[in-house]
């Protein structure tokens, strides 16, 4: 016996509202931001954040379409994700431990399906059945296998949420350049490695992770993954290279720029 189950399109629409609501409430905090710090924005400094935002919404929509497109079948063996043309196979025998999140309302958010092989499954936006896969899954795992359930302690889908979210990291964001602009370039360098570190993190947690892919059950090769881990490694040490401490008698360091961004 095979049963399939689709992506919740109302969730979907859900998160695309979600999503530009925080954009504009980012926007909102930058004019605000800028007004209370007294730090004025250029046009060069809207143009670079419309341009970010613009990428940032291509991307998170390209991830909600390959969202939209996903499907779970489960069967008396296991469970089959597929993605479009890819797919992927779980059987129950592997599991190892399942952790169900719950909103406050006490509606599932997701399901995370841990594997003895190190796999992991994560099941998202499957609003409409998710009471059915949990009864699924649970009646078919071994009686040993570890089930925990935690509930949100906030409600992340009220509407006010994310309307103030954008507004606090605006703030920071526009503090924060103000502080860099201030930095003399030796204690600048120290700051562009900081992020540098940064940045290298991040992209080793979702080359590593892959909290996208996982969520869209789409695979990332072991090709794709060398190339991006070299790169993480060649831009670091780029970073480290202009950030380096220097000779100051062969080399005669400009004063920092302080114009407003």
């Amino acid at each position: 016996m095979k049963m399939e189950f689709n992506i919740s399109k109302n969730e979907i629409t859900r998160r695309k509202k979600a999503f530009a609501t925080l954009l504009f409430s980012m926007i909102v905090g930058l004019f605000l931001g800028s007004s209370l710090f007294s730090y004025p924005i250029s046009m060069y400094g809207y143009l670079l954040v419309i341009a970010a935002f613009f990428l940032l919404i291509t991307i998170t929509f390209i991830f909600f379409e390959s969202l939209s497109r996903l499907k779970i079948h489960i069967s008396d063996e296991g469970i089959k994700k597929i993605s479009g043309k890819l797919s992927e196979s779980f059987l129950f025998s592997d599991i190892k431990s399942i952790k169900i999140k719950r909103r406050t309302n006490g509606i599932i958010r997701e399901i995370y399906v841990f594997f003895h092989n190190r796999k992991e499954l994560i099941i998202t936006a499957f609003e409409e059945d998710f009471e059915k896969i949990r009864d699924l899954l649970v009646g078919k795992v071994n009686s040993s296998t570890s089930i925990k359930e935690v509930k949100e302690p906030i409600d992340f889908d009220h509407p006010i949420f994310y309307s103030l979210l954008g507004l606090p990291i605006s703030f920071i964001s526009i503090l924060f350049i103000k502080i860099v602009t201030t930095l003399d370039y030796f204690k600048l360098k120290y700051v562009l490695f900081a992020l540098a570190i940064y940045v290298f993190i991040i992209g080793l947690y979702f080359i590593i992770k892959k909290p996208m892919a996982i969520r869209i059950g789409k695979k990332t090769s072991n090709r794709r993954l060398h190339i991006w881990i070299n790169h993480c490694v060649w831009r670091s040490f780029y970073f480290y290279y202009w950030t380096r401490p220097v000779d100051c008698k062969s080399f005669q360091v400009r004063p920092a720029h302080r114009a407003n961004w």
